[in-house]
């Protein structure tokens, strides 16, 4: 055969194989987040200053019931609000620093895994559903914090790569198994570390799981394609938030549940 003249073979000519993408948002409810926490307790430290307590405003129990802390039988005489806005109260500077970075770390690979309406859902309903946890089981102390909210991402991240552990092959199985570990030794030092209320932590933990797993992306290949910079093949997201109404509603009843729980116990 004639070496300059001989023919390819097929292989050259197959052509290279699809890269395929998932869809990503650009967090933005995140930093509105980390924006009202701070914004919150500056409020709560001016306030405290006015008073007369220094800049210790938000260490104050004063000044954390009056701006909306959980305490559970002010839930129980109908202040049900509070249960919501507990989780944009922090206690003293090194708490709000702590949840601070958690979120800032957390919110943005949730937002942009869920998309931003499915992260302030989960972010929301994990928040209260970690009150709620705390109202039904736990004591009459104030308690206050992001916390379970974030621990509410956690879940919902594991939940998510839980989903699509085939999808993401050994890196998803490291970030599940990493997300786990993360978990776990946060909830051992929220039972071995005084001052902490980890009740809401495994709540917000339980509902983020349950929300991340409702809310998880679908992913199915665009009937018409919508390629990327790098020539990727982006992937559609079949799921919205409308669609897993009734999941989300049965999530909602388990709240009233509650509710009713700790009204019970502590009316």
């Amino acid at each position: 055969m004639d070496p300059w003249h001989s023919s390819p073979s097929s292989a050259e000519f197959a052509p290279p194989p699809m890269a395929f993408r998932v869809p990503l948002s650009r967090p933005r409810a995140t930093y509105v987040l980390l924006g009202v926490n701070v914004a919150v307790f500056l409020a709560m430290t001016v306030f405290g200053a006015v008073v007369g307590l220094g800049l210790s405003g938000s260490q104050d129990t004063r000044v954390l019931l009056f701006f909306g802390a959980l305490q559970s039988r002010l839930v129980a005489q109908g202040e049900y609000f509070r249960l919501v806005t507990s989780m944009f109260l922090h206690i003293g500077l090194l708490h709000l620093a702590f949840n601070s970075y958690a979120l800032y770390l957390l919110g943005q690979d949730v937002e942009s895994l869920y998309g931003t309406r499915r992260f302030l859902v989960i972010y929301l309903l994990s928040g209260v559903g970690g009150s709620l946890v705390s109202y039904v089981l736990g004591s009459a102390r104030v308690s206050a914090g992001a916390s379970g909210a974030i621990f509410g991402l956690i879940g919902a991240a594991i939940a998510y790569f839980y989903v699509h552990r085939r999808t993401y092959g050994q890196f998803g199985r490291m970030r599940l198994q990493s997300l786990l570990t993360l978990a776990g030794i946060n909830l051992v030092l929220g039972f071995t570390v005084p001052g902490i209320n980890n009740l809401a932590h495994l709540g917000g933990l339980l509902f983020g799981l349950a929300l991340g797993y409702i809310l998880a992306p679908q992913y199915r290949v665009p009937t018409a394609f919508n390629v990327a910079a790098d020539g990727s093949i982006l992937l559609e997201d079949r799921i919205t938030v409308a669609a897993r109404l009734p999941q989300l509603l049965g999530v909602l009843a388990v709240m009233g549940v509650l509710v009713a729980a700790g009204t019970a116990r502590w009316g």
